[in-house]
């Protein structure tokens, strides 16, 4: 079920694509140079020698959480307010990074397993909680897929 690691990618670029963000996959970067974003350019840069390649897509919609919230992603904003160990602004990226990749599964296929979801996309685990608020309220059909008209266009 949650193998589809290239598919859920392309589905991940077709999100960029909708809100121009230009997204990069260059060759030569160590396996463990970390994706970054820069939301004032709307630009991504994704490692595509990461070494865990697991965790690509989960990256993926983070980076593209960052920019969808418009975040202000200079240093010193990242200490503002912490949040079970991390950083607030970081948290929220998170939790909207989940929900985007929670999008790409129909609610009626989508297995109910957090851990396997975690496992699949390398989430990490201080992670957990959300996680598990976010596949039980889409799962439960509490909660539908992310409104993305709720970014800018």
């Amino acid at each position: 079920m949650y193998d589809e690691l290239s598919e859920v990618i392309e589905y991940l670029k077709s999100i960029a694509d909708r809100f121009d963000i230009e997204y990069f996959w260059p060759s030569a970067l160590s396996p463990s140079t970390p994706p970054a974003a820069k939301p004032s350019q709307k630009r991504i840069v994704m490692n595509p020698n990461w070494h865990n390649q697991r965790e690509i897509p989960f990256q993926f919609a983070h980076e593209i959480a960052h920019i969808l919230n418009d975040d202000d992603t200079i240093w010193v904003y990242y200490y503002q307010g912490i949040y079970n160990g991390l950083t607030r602004l970081e948290y929220e990226t998170n939790r909207i990074a989940i929900k985007i990749v929670l999008s790409y599964f129909d609610q009626d296929t989508i297995e109910y397993n957090p851990t396997k979801f975690m496992q699949a996309f390398a989430i990490p685990s201080h992670l957990s909680n959300i996680v598990n608020e976010e596949l039980n309220d889409y799962f439960t059909g509490s909660r539908e897929k992310i409104n993305f008209d709720e970014f800018y266009n």
